[in-house]
């Protein structure tokens, strides 16, 4: 018959089987003639049934129905009758006569050819249960110059992929406003759903990717073991099979572990067992049992203790492995890892550099940016730090927190990098040559572009952050009421305005400034630079 294991107790040995045709039937421990698995719930099984009682219960793969085991019996016998006939013939070898022991010795020699594959069959089996070979070291697969440069060639490939990232003028430490960047583009996509065209979604792309390089380098560079066991150690072919081959081991001694606890406990009830049956038929059955399982017992202790030593071998030579060749590694890794890391960092500066202007520039053009940031009253050039700054007043009179801290020092890195220029807008093109001279003579720290073309300086100050407009008026090709029109309804932030000349007759702006047209260059430069210097102050406050 077949069923499962339903239920068994391994302290008392005693369990439940439920055939396949739904019947519950008790069995104990004493029945269980399989030695290779143990009776666990839900295993399949297969058994005989004498008087509602199951006997010879085994897995179902290891079952040997009685009828094998009395044709076995019954050969054994026979073997045991052809043994006995020897012996006989060898007591009367006096009598017998030439021609007989001949007879006798060719039909020995049949019969224990007849029984040879049998036995080539057994020694096979038992080749099979032996563990394989120690290797006593383990061979190098690939050495330690070959494995590094391996992995730079990678990180090389990435580096040439993008080479014109090195041509790009401006830079944005990624190491520094990663966090921060993705923050925005989250947030701007939020607002604008369709602020993120294919182009920007291309750059986020991939700069994700040569930051998951650059992830992958920093980690292996900062933590040098864990470079040599993903870049060396995974490379050697017999290292992995030998470590593999340990973690088996353990897993089978976990295992057996398991078989000796519950053989142990199946002999510890046995004996009790033949201990009350001592006078009773079953005893030399009881008796047979418990020399069995203690024969199970026995085994299984052996092959822990085989396990246990080839493990802490296996060990012993992994470990020697590992320690000739880590100074080498470890060495050779930090002298190629300098050569790649200036370039990782540039590209990826340069990456975030230009995917940050993309945003803003299409931000710029956002109607619904333009009504969010009115909403939020963020005053200011539509550009990071204006954003940081905004997102930061919050905090201004809690205590910082790490991450605080480390959103105000991205602040003023920012404001250390922002280029705020002086734009000025005249109807002479040698007039602005000599204004821009008065005033680098005045602070050469002061940048300033100059234009002679009013829809050339407006496309210009879209692009950049302008703290001063200089303005001639009267313009030649605009009303200077309708250039400041449309500055204001182009940019958000408002600049400090030179008037040179006339009062506007209506503006946008307030007016900071009202100097004569034929103010002298470096008078206009000095005022530039008033303004300049005590407009930096109210924004860092």
């Amino acid at each position: 018959m077949t069923g499962k294991i339903l239920f068994f107790n391994a302290s008392d040995g005693k369990g439940i089987i439920i055939t396949n045709d739904k019947k519950k039937i008790p069995f104990e421990v004493g029945e269980w003639d399989d030695f290779e698995v143990m009776p666990s719930l839900g295993l399949e099984i297969a058994f005989d049934l004498h008087n509602n009682t199951p006997t010879s219960i085994a897995a179902i793969a290891n079952y040997v129905p009685p009828e094998k085991i009395i044709y076995e019996e019954k050969e054994k016998e026979k073997v045991e009758h052809i043994s006995d006939t020897h012996n006989k013939t060898e007591e009367q070898e006096d009598i017998a006569s030439p021609e007989d022991a001949l007879e006798e010795n060719e039909d020995a020699e049949e019969e224990f050819f007849e029984e040879e594959p049998e036995i080539n069959e057994i020694e096979e089996e038992e080749e099979e249960e032996e563990l394989p070979q120690r290797e006593e070291s383990v061979t190098i697969s690939l050495n330690v110059h070959k494995a590094v440069d391996n992995y730079f060639t990678i990180i090389e490939e990435n580096i040439n992929k993008r080479k014109l990232y090195k041509k790009v003028e401006g830079r944005l430490n990624y190491l520094l406003v990663r966090r921060f960047l993705w923050t925005i583009y989250n947030n701007l996509s939020e607002i604008d759903v369709h602020l993120i065209n294919p182009q920007i979604r291309a750059l986020s792309i991939d700069l994700k990717a040569m930051a998951r390089v650059y992830d992958d380098f920093r980690l292996k560079t900062k933590y040098p073991h864990l470079a040599y066991e993903e870049v060396f150690l995974s490379c050697q072919a017999e290292y992995i099979k030998i470590k593999n081959g340990a973690e088996q081991t353990v897993a089978r001694l976990k295992s057996l572990k398991g078989n000796e606890q519950y053989v142990g406990s199946a002999l510890k009830v046995k004996k009790e067992d033949l201990a009350k049956s001592i006078d009773s038929e079953e005893f030399e059955l009881l008796k047979n049992e418990l020399r069995s399982l203690n024969g199970a017992y026995v085994d299984t202790v052996h092959m822990m203790a085989e396990l246990d030593e080839r493990y802490k071998h296996d060990m012993r030579i992994l470990k020697e492995f590992e320690k000739e060749y880590r100074d080498d590694f470890y060495e050779i890794f930090a002298r190629s890892a300098e050569k790649y890391k200036v370039d990782l960092v540039d590209i990826l500066s340069a990456q975030a550099f230009i995917l940050d202007d993309k945003l803003w520039n299409k931000a710029k053009f956002s109607k619904a940016v333009k009504a969010h940031f009115q909403k939020a009253s963020i005053v200011g050039e539509f550009n990071t730090r204006t954003y940081l700054k905004y997102y930061l007043k919050p905090f201004e009179n809690e205590r910082m927190s790490d991450e605080v801290k480390k959103l105000s020092d991205l602040y003023e890195y920012l404001c250390s990098i922002h280029k705020e220029y002086v734009l000025i807008l005249v109807n002479d093109s040698q007039d602005a040559m000599e204004f821009e001279s008065s005033i680098k003579i005045v602070d050469k720290h002061i940048y300033t572009k100059s234009f002679i073309d009013p829809t050339k300086a407006l496309k210009w100050a879209i692009k950049n952050s302008v703290r001063i407009l200089i303005i001639e008026n009267p313009l030649l090709q605009i009303h200077i009421e309708t250039f400041l029109k449309n500055y204001q309804k182009y940019i958000l932030s408002v600049p400090k305005i030179i008037i040179l000349g006339e009062k506007p007759k209506s503006h946008e702006y307030p007016i900071t400034k009202l100097l004569s047209k034929n103010s002298a260059p470096m008078l206009v430069a000095k005022n530039t630079k008033e303004l300049y210097f005590e407009t930096k102050e109210k924004i860092n406050e």
